[in-house]
């Protein structure tokens, strides 16, 4: 009788979410059946409740990872909670191109501008040991991304947080001209802009928006990237698919060359492109 009331409480749940819009309800129910339900035994009222609580946030479109309280990346699991910005496939964009066209090592030094919770540095990181500063002025992503590194790093000192405002590159004076590589997920749409709820309600607006059209902080980061990158380090930034021309415009009026604009298919999903600009500080 238990097993098939939490199999008629399962099918439901599928149903009521993909009534609600949900992008991907068949993954999203396996992930909060796996919270609630991890271990063998018949289901109690208490985690039942629980379960339905989760699958009633979800169909608010609440993000899945704040529901969850992880998100899993490049092999990671990233904590993250509300108010904080929830990585995405996308980008795994840029990740991968490094892995794939860089040799980085623990001598290397990278820079991840508005780190969030710092997906990409830590990424980057596990996967190639070079030398990670975290760049993020938000206070509640600082609080989890300096989980993040504890629970990862184990006491290492590959990855540092540095609590700055990308805007102000006399703070990165001691940096100038000594970084190998700079990569970047700013907010980047324009403001104004109806997205999903996940990301235009229930996501820090500060995560999401941009001035200037959405490319106030591309702006910025390559304003930065072209104070501490070596000659011939590289920067990589996220951003929408409708941006390409204004970034390549930005990075080339910053003094980098070689400028190219991808669209990865294989991190690209139902929540949108996975775009990347890379250029090469001349």
């Amino acid at each position: 009788m238990i097993h098939s009331q939490f199999e008629y409480d399962r099918a439901k749940a599928l149903a009521t979410l993909m009534d609600a819009g949900v992008w991907d309800p068949v993954q999203d129910l396996q992930a909060i059946i796996g919270k609630h339900f991890h271990t063998e035994g018949p289901p109690d009222p208490q985690r039942m409740a629980g379960f339905r609580q989760d699958v009633a946030e979800r169909c608010a479109r609440i993000p899945l990872g704040h529901i969850l309280g992880y998100v899993d990346f490049a092999d990671l699991r990233f904590v993250v909670g509300t108010g904080v910005f929830v990585p995405r496939l996308q980008s795994m964009a840029i990740v991968q191109w490094i892995e794939q066209n860089l040799s980085l090592d623990a001598r290397s030094s990278v820079y991840d501008l508005c780190a969030g919770v710092g997906a990409i540095g830590l990424a980057i990181w596990s996967r190639t040991a070079a030398k990670v500063v975290c760049v993020e002025i938000d206070e509640i992503a600082q609080t989890y991304l300096k989980r993040n590194i504890l629970r990862m790093s184990a006491g290492e000192q590959g990855v540092t947080l540095c609590e700055a405002n990308i805007n102000r590159i006399d703070v990165f004076e001691s940096a100038r001209g000594s970084v190998d590589v700079v990569v970047a997920n700013p907010p980047y749409v324009p403001q104004g802009t109806v997205l999903l709820p996940e990301w235009g309600v229930n996501h820090p607006a500060g995560a999401i928006f941009a001035p200037d059209e959405g490319v106030a902080l591309i702006q910025s980061t390559a304003r930065l990237a072209s104070s501490v990158l070596k000659p011939r380090g590289t920067l990589l930034i996220e951003h929408g698919e409708s941006q390409e021309q204004q970034v390549g415009l930005i990075l080339k009026s910053h003094g980098f060359c070689s400028i190219c604009t991808s669209v990865n298919e294989d991190f690209s999903d139902a929540t949108g492109s996975s775009v990347i600009t890379v250029g090469i500080k001349a």
